[in-house]
């Protein structure tokens, strides 16, 4: 793991905080590296929905619909590995 200095909202903090107080989370810096896991992943599958959006308003979905997930993105992208 690599060290990062965070600028955050006090308020921001201050929920956080609690939350690591109330036992939710076992620490600030678990906290953040969940959010930004969970950030991640959100627009990675909202960057998949974009591309099999596109392939199919194209037309490529009608030709194999078990296919259109794995074929709207680029082979080697990570997400194929996450699929």
């Amino acid at each position: 793991m690599k060290r990062l200095v965070f600028l955050a909202e006090a308020i921001h903090l201050k929920h956080i905080k609690a939350m690591v107080r109330s036992r939710q989370f076992p620490s600030v810096s678990a906290f953040l590296r969940e959010a930004v896991d969970e950030k991640l992943r959100r627009l990675r599958q909202e960057r998949l929905e974009a591309q099999v959006a596109s392939y199919c308003a194209e037309g490529y979905g009608d030709e194999d619909r078990d296919l259109v997930e794995f074929q709207a993105f680029d082979r080697d992208d990570e997400q194929c590995d996450r699929m």
